[in-house]
């Protein structure tokens, strides 16, 4: 395929609620769809989905527009490719959110031409055609919190997962669970907590999570290996993990007993794989996650959470729960707690063009004159 025109739809989408953690609140979610065409005119789609602040990882939204425009898109438009991991020969991880978008829009294109599903064109494995939902819910007073899990429940989610910090962090997962004592519960704290605090964590193995996610401020694994043999609570890693080598490393200190994948954290589908290879030849237990994306990316994290040797429910729910109108069609439906995974070519899903013109903030075109 040869890649004639690339643009970019840098987007601004007002959230249903405040999403609030430990680290930041938002309230609208920025991020870049990116839109390839080939010389038949055959589209791919991808989403950047980094963040404003550095909050999360040290890649913000600026960052990754910038390295687009100046560096990757010039190093492909105009160039014929005969698979879409060719991108990965030219272009480094250092990026990994720029990455994911673009190779995510590659893939896609290259599905549809081939009339192959993105997971059969990355894993050729068996995967489930319906996946169980999953909620995340902020850093909320309990009695919210309480009562969103009773309105999710009554869609039929049975997982929860729940934004926590040091100073109440035990006091409403404690709450959580004498109301609601039979639901997959996990929390994440974003890197809250220092290791002096460790008592404050091993009260939580009281509570039977199913894993406690980032909750050290440090990044050095071998803190996080005293931590996990202090912890009944299995540590499950999420941005502390952001290359192979990363994973590696954590392995090999044994600092960890669950990984979250996350399709932009990774730098796309291609590293995503070979993470979860890695995961399976280790023993390590490996779940979906989710960006407080749109549609384009959430759908990726749908097609993986399909697999068959997934830990548990991703964090994955309905598009009307983020947002009033997606920018996929159909959009993302949960019933009875259940998504069904898309069977159409690529991504499997349509991109609604007017509402992506409504949210654009910023376009910019390359090639394609």
């Amino acid at each position: 395929m040869k890649i004639e025109k690339i643009e970019l739809f840098h987007i601004k989408m007002p959230l249903n609620f405040n999403f609030k953690t430990s680290q930041t609140s938002i309230k609208y979610r920025e991020t870049i769809v990116i839109k390839v065409e080939d010389e038949l005119q055959n589209k791919g789609y991808g989403e950047v989905v980094s963040f404003n602040e550095p909050f999360y990882t040290n890649e913000t939204l600026v960052v990754s527009k910038q390295i687009l425009v100046n560096e990757y898109i010039p190093k492909l438009i105009h160039k014929v490719m005969n698979h879409p991991y060719d991108i990965h020969k030219c272009i480094g991880i250092t990026y990994p959110m720029a990455l994911a978008g673009l190779e995510n829009s590659l893939i896609d294109l290259y599905a549809r031409q081939n009339k192959q599903s993105i997971m059969k064109l990355v894993f050729n494995e068996d995967t489930n055609e319906k996946i169980y939902a999953g909620v995340v819910l902020g850093d909320l007073d309990i009695p919210i919190l309480i009562k969103q899990i009773e309105d999710c429940q009554k869609e039929g989610y049975i997982r929860f997962k729940i934004k926590i910090k040091p100073k109440d962090g035990f006091i409403k997962l404690k709450a959580i669970r004498k109301n609601y004592p039979n639901i997959q519960l996990l929390a994440d704290a974003n890197k809250s907590y220092k290791f002096d605090q460790i008592n404050e964590l091993k009260k939580l193995d009281v509570l039977n999570l199913l894993c406690i996610e980032e909750p050290l401020i440090s990044l050095d694994f071998l803190t996080y290996q005293k931590l996990q043999k202090e912890l009944q609570t299995p540590i499950c890693l999420d941005e502390s993990i952001q290359t192979i080598n990363d994973l590696k490393i954590a392995i090999k200190f044994k600092a960890f007993k669950v990984v979250n994948i996350k399709v932009g954290r990774v730098g796309g589908l291609y590293y995503a794989k070979r993470m979860i290879d890695l995961c399976r030849e280790n023993n390590i237990k490996y779940w979906i996650g989710s960006m407080v994306e749109s549609g384009i990316s959430k759908i990726l994290h749908v097609h993986l959470a399909s697999l068959n040797d997934t830990y548990i429910p991703g964090d994955l729910s309905s598009s009307k729960r983020y947002f009033k109108k997606d920018i996929i069609k159909p959009e993302i439906i949960v019933e009875n707690g259940i998504i069904k995974v898309p069977k159409g070519y690529g991504l499997g899903v349509e991109i609604d063009e007017d509402i992506l013109k409504h949210y654009t903030i910023d376009y910019i075109k390359v090639g394609g004159e």
